[in-house]
């Protein structure tokens, strides 16, 4: 793994085990056992880490909501979407913990969020032609329903986390499966039954 690579998993690391005000980017270096000035060789700034992760993200939600080309989608695959969304929400928890105030602070950062959120939506709209073109989902009887659907299923994943850090109950994997949960049930009325 190249040190570019280490630096951004090590940042990801720490971000996640304490969020992004407490974490420099001198904690970063010493965390991975290399000079701060190593580090600024790859990145200028915390910022500039930050941003490689979101990218990092958003190269993954990209891959995330591929369905196989071999055969038709099926109802467990609908749920390993989900599954996978989920997976990702964990392994990237500081952006969605912190996702308001780390776009305040970067417009740059809050643009590309903004601009891979509205492919998102594009690729939820897509994603629902697959399922319902399988006989897997039905379109809702209205059609204003599927943006408000979009809009719905969007909001809880994006908002999920910071939902249940509010409890005050440490955040586990647990959570997540609570949150597929609750996505699913989202979807459910809209799922073919056998």
């Amino acid at each position: 793994m190249s040190t570019r690579e280490r630096i951004l998993e090590t940042a990801l690391r720490l971000f996640n085990e304490t969020g992004t005000a407490t974490v420099s980017t001198n904690h970063i270096a010493q965390a991975l056992g290399i000079s701060p000035g190593n580090l600024y060789y790859h990145f200028r700034n915390k910022e500039e880490i930050i941003r490689a992760l979101f990218e990092r993200l958003f190269a993954l939600w990209d891959e995330g909501g591929s369905l196989p080309a071999d055969r038709p989608a099926t109802l467990e695959d609908l749920q390993q979407v989900v599954r996978e969304s989920y997976r990702l929400l964990w392994e990237y928890r500081f952006v969605y913990r912190e996702l308001v105030a780390l776009l305040r602070h970067d417009e740059h950062l809050r643009q590309r969020w903004l601009e891979v959120r509205a492919r998102g939506f594009d690729g939820f709209y897509a994603l629902i032609d697959a399922f319902v073109a399988a006989g897997v989902l039905r379109l809702p009887d209205d059609p204003a329903v599927l943006p408000r659907l979009a809009e719905l299923v969007w909001l809880i994943s994006e908002f999920w986390l910071p939902s249940v850090e509010v409890s005050g109950e440490p955040m586990n994997p647990a959570h997540m499966e609570h949150g597929i949960a609750l996505m699913l049930q989202v979807l459910d009325p809209y799922i073919v039954k056998p």
